[in-house]
């Protein structure tokens, strides 16, 4: 299946410097919002998400013309927004696991994430409070989890992507996918059930 984006990218790496600005631009207007998305559910801030998605989207401007289509390219997109995020976080965390409380408040970011779970149609008023009380639980255990595994977990349960997706992603194989979201998981069920939070709920 051809890449979606093949004829936008292939233009950045013929283009000139003044058509490459206009191709850049439209590749930019396209993935500045799933970047920033990606880079905030990872860090859990918005001053960390803005800094990752800035240096991401100048990587690609700089990288761009090395793809070489060996995967999607929304998928080296990706890579290289999560691995920016990763790298955010921890010049902020002193190691990956340490208990230091972001403030992510009435952010978008929570808007966002509280849209992840299926929404009910007739939805019972205190399920719904139960349910985004649940959201933000979430939300705090992905912001001071191991940074690659709140990653693992933003790629296959908020952003939805398929192992396959994950893989490529990732550049990992199937495998690695799933023993990694295995550890990720059980780190997120550790993490709520030490909040109290009903980990039965959580599905793989």
């Amino acid at each position: 299946m051809p890449d979606p984006d093949q004829a936008l990218v292939e233009a950045c790496q013929t283009a000139n410097q003044q058509d490459f600005d206009e191709a850049y631009r439209q590749l930019f207007v396209l993935y500045q919002d799933r970047v920033f998305t990606i880079c905030l559910r990872v860090t859990g801030n918005q001053e960390d998400a803005l800094d990752a998605a800035q240096e991401t989207m100048v990587t690609l401007a700089r990288r761009i013309k090395d793809f070489a289509f060996r995967s999607r390219f929304s998928s080296w997109v990706y890579r290289i927004a999560v691995n920016a995020a990763i790298d955010s976080r921890r010049k902020r965390l002193d190691a990956p696991r340490a208990g230091v409380q972001t403030t992510v408040g009435n952010s978008e970011g929570e808007r966002q994430l509280q849209q992840v779970a299926a929404e009910e149609v007739h939805a019972d008023p205190v399920q719904e409070v139960s349910r985004t009380e649940n959201q933000v639980l979430i939300q705090d255990a992905l912001a001071r989890m191991n940074p690659r595994f709140a990653a693992l977990l933003v790629l296959r349960y908020i952003e939805g992507m398929s192992y396959e997706e994950i893989s490529e992603v990732q550049e990992c194989s199937l495998g690695t996918v799933k023993s990694r979201l295995n550890r990720a998981h059980t780190a997120l069920r550790e993490f709520l059930q030490h909040r109290g939070f009903d980990s039965s709920e959580l599905t793989s």
